[in-house]
């Protein structure tokens, strides 16, 4: 009883301790909570819950150098972190049937068990499950031995589950296996409405300007240089002023009555003494 109420203490403590201070003690209460609660939610045998302790034991030993640095967003080391959870994912498809891997895939909390919040690193297992002195299963058999002798380091780098898998395990293998990093989305692009290239026009028109008209069929229209203007000649474009209209008096003798008359009797008399002549002659 004593030793399970140190265990959660030191799990309290060190859930919001930053990762630095991680040693060999903090990783075996980690990996052992952690296996716990996949056991008990996948529904696993022995020996695969032994097979989950040194696969969550070795993972949690890889990062632990590097989770200080995870925790204030360095790249290199959150790089790290995901190269050592893809190991661990992949350990577990010989370990884990089709099925209880789909499931676990589905967990986040299994899936990617570390998270970053105000510059420290947490388990999100934690966030779930509360009671960090509740175990459902004993420690495993080899809990205080194992020192990470599966690990890939010692294989060539290669899975020791999957060499042992069709001896130990006989179970479909989980085939759709995926990247545990997720996707970052790419920005969105507005469309342009014209991808082609742009030219610009000969004549430098200003955008808004008139487009030129175009020439009617036949020979082109091409506009000359217009002749230097000679005296009295109009320049092209200019109305030619005509003559001033001059108004004319009324004549006062073609409206008098009596002058009218004498104007007739003169122009009769001229007739008659024409004819007069006309008969002399003849």
């Amino acid at each position: 009883m004593k030793a399970k109420t140190l265990l959660f203490v030191i799990a309290v403590c060190l859930c919001v301790l930053p990762a630095s201070v991680y040693g060999t003690s903090d990783i075996r209460v980690h990996a052992r909570f952690l296996t716990d609660r996949m056991a008990f939610e996948l529904h696993l045998n022995t020996n695969q819950y032994n097979d989950l302790y040194e696969i969550n034991y070795d993972f949690f030993t890889g990062i632990s150098p590097y989770m200080a640095r995870m925790a204030i967003a360095d790249a290199v080391a959150t790089d790290l972190y995901y190269h050592y959870l893809d190991i661990r994912n992949d350990d577990l498809r010989w370990v884990l049937s089709n099925a209880e891997y789909a499931r676990f895939i589905a967990l986040d909390y299994f899936f990617r068990p570390v998270y970053v919040a105000g510059g420290v690193c947490r388990l999100r297992v934690y966030t779930v499950y509360s009671d960090r002195n509740l175990f459902h299963f004993a420690p495993p058999r080899h809990y205080l031995t194992y020192r990470g002798g599966h690990c890939r380091t010692h294989f060539g780098g290669e899975s020791y589950y999957r060499k042992a898998y069709p001896v130990r395990y006989r179970h479909p293998v989980y085939a759709h296996a995926r990247p545990a990093r997720p996707a970052t989305p790419k920005p969105r692009m507005r469309p342009h409405s014209n991808p082609g290239f742009r030219f610009t026009p000969a004549d430098n028109r200003r955008p808004g300007a008139a487009r030129p008209s175009k020439p009617q069929s036949g020979k082109p229209q091409v506009s000359r240089p217009g002749r230097p203007n000679h005296p009295g000649q109009i320049a092209p474009g200019v109305s030619k002023p005509g003559k001033p209209q001059v108004q004319r008096k009324p004549d006062a003798r073609r409206n008098n009555p009596a002058e009218k008359k004498s104007r007739v009797r003169s122009a009769r008399d001229s007739r008659q003494s024409g004819r007069t002549a006309g008969a002399r002659r003849m």
